[in-house]
């Protein structure tokens, strides 16, 4: 039988497979109950969860004169959470940024990344030898509008192409930067975080994503392949009209793959030679308003559809605060079933 880290592995290469492999992000009410449903702190060996996400090193903001729910970090955006994030998920609140108006001229970029950004990961990967590991990659339009404000960002994108792409070039040269420094470090892919699209579109015209950024997310995937790294992207909401500007910039693995969004079959059919989708279960409908026999239905239907590999079984994004412990459950019992037929 394969370890994790190898049926990862094999999915995405189309290798021989002996399961498709599964995965869950989860907010941290779902985490609170699933705890209380298996009756054990270790909900992630309960799941027989086969991916391992690992965070860079925190910023320590030096000024430390925050209320504990805002938080700083290196580039001087400061973001609120606290018990009202929690009850609908584990999304902060944008609520201070350092760039007024559109110019970098009195902005000082931090220098690079944070000192022993990763020196972590040996003692995760020695925890987990068998699990495949996942970095957080540093993406570029969600850092631009952080530091500028959404709405204000969205209208520099029109207004004032040039510093928007001057900051591109400078976040991208950060993220290359963090991404080099993982070579060797045993870490397996890296998962960069971009959330491009509404529910029905993307957020930002094609042809404005590729004069502005594709050559930026050229560089940052470039470093993550020299780095030994499987390359793969979040990036939530309907991308469809991306997708194939992802395979040719060599992007292998597409997360969330929301079935709300995206037709998860054309996506198969169309792309799934060139992209390992990741995700699929639906956290918008299926996962917090299904009984576990929905849940267990598309589930069969995800395996089925890509049984030859190119897929890991997950909640296309994470499983909200409202799912009941026993969907995610009925997921589990499903993925494991196929290791037993």
């Amino acid at each position: 039988m394969m370890t994790k880290r190898e049926r990862v592995f094999a999915s995405i290469q189309r290798g021989n497979l002996d399961a498709i492999p599964w995965q869950f992000d989860l907010t941290f009410a779902v985490i609170e109950k699933l705890k209380a449903y298996f009756n054990t702190e270790d909900w992630g060996e309960a799941l027989d969860d086969h991916i391992i996400r690992v965070g860079r090193k925190p910023f320590e903001d030096p000024t430390g004169n925050l209320p504990m729910e805002l938080r700083r970090d290196e580039f001087g955006v400061i973001w609120r959470r606290d018990a009202r994030d929690y009850q609908v998920g584990n999304w902060g609140e944008l609520v201070d940024y350092p760039l007024k108006e559109p110019s970098l001229k009195n902005y000082q970029f931090p220098n690079g990344p944070i000192l022993g950004s990763w020196d972590h990961v040996a003692t995760i990967r020695n925890s987990y030898p068998d699990h495949f590991l996942v970095a957080g990659g540093f993406g570029l339009f969600e850092h631009g509008w952080a530091m500028c404000g959404f709405q204000d960002y969205l209208s520099y994108i029109a207004a004032e192409p040039d510093f928007v792409d001057e900051l591109t070039e400078r976040l991208a040269d950060y993220s290359c930067a963090l991404t080099r420094s993982l070579a060797g470090s045993g870490i397996d892919g890296i998962r960069f975080g971009d959330d491009w699209g509404f529910q029905d579109r993307l957020m930002i015209r094609p042809d404005t994503w590729r004069r502005i950024y594709k050559k930026h997310y050229r560089r940052i995937y470039e470093a993550a392949r020299q780095a030994g790294l499987v390359v793969m992207i979040h990036c939530c909401g309907n991308i469809t009209d991306l997708l194939p500007d992802l395979v040719e910039l060599g992007v292998e693995v597409v997360h969330p793959l929301q079935p709300e969004a995206m037709d998860v079959e054309f996506c198969q059919r169309e792309y799934g030679k060139d992209l390992t989708f990741w995700g699929g279960l639906g956290s918008q409908s299926t996962l917090p308003l299904g009984t576990p026999d929905d849940v267990k239905r598309e589930v069969r239907d995800r395996l089925e559809l890509f049984h030859d590999g190119g897929y890991i079984l997950a909640p296309a994004g994470a499983a909200p605060a409202d799912t009941p412990a026993e969907n995610i459950a009925a997921i589990v019992e499903v993925a494991r079933a196929q290791l037993a037929g």
